[in-house]
């Protein structure tokens, strides 16, 4: 049993160095009063990479996204994904003729972000 939530009704997000409450909330639109209450026993100024925290969303989760902001470089891209550059080309082919350009959407797995498929019960 996770010692932050008793049990998810959603997804299960694994931090990752430089996590915050509110920037899981932006990533999966989630309001962060909502990912507090799903988590009660976390302590938010001391998150440590490999925590789970519980992301209350509906429905599964396929594929998520990323927006390009200004001056990322492929090495940030796939730094803030979490990916490979084979697995950041393969979602992304365009990508091979494509520069980096703000406001442009990236593809990536969910396994990408660091969530975690829930368990049946």
């Amino acid at each position: 049993m996770n010692q932050n939530f008793k049990s998810c009704n959603g997804i299960i997000h694994v931090v990752k160095k430089g996590d915050t409450l509110y920037k899981i909330s932006r990533m999966h639109n989630v309001n962060l009063s909502d990912i507090i209450s799903a988590n009660p026993y976390v302590n938010v100024y001391n998150m440590q990479p490999g925590e789970e925290i519980c992301v209350p969303v509906q429905g599964g989760c396929q594929e998520l996204t990323y927006t390009v902001k200004a001056g990322d470089t492929f090495e940030e891209l796939m730094k803030n994904l979490g990916t490979s550059p084979d697995d950041l080309f393969r979602l992304n082919p365009d990508l091979y003729r494509l520069p980096l350009v703000e406001g442009m959407v990236i593809r990536g797995t969910c396994e990408d972000y660091g969530i975690m498929p829930l368990a049946e019960e």
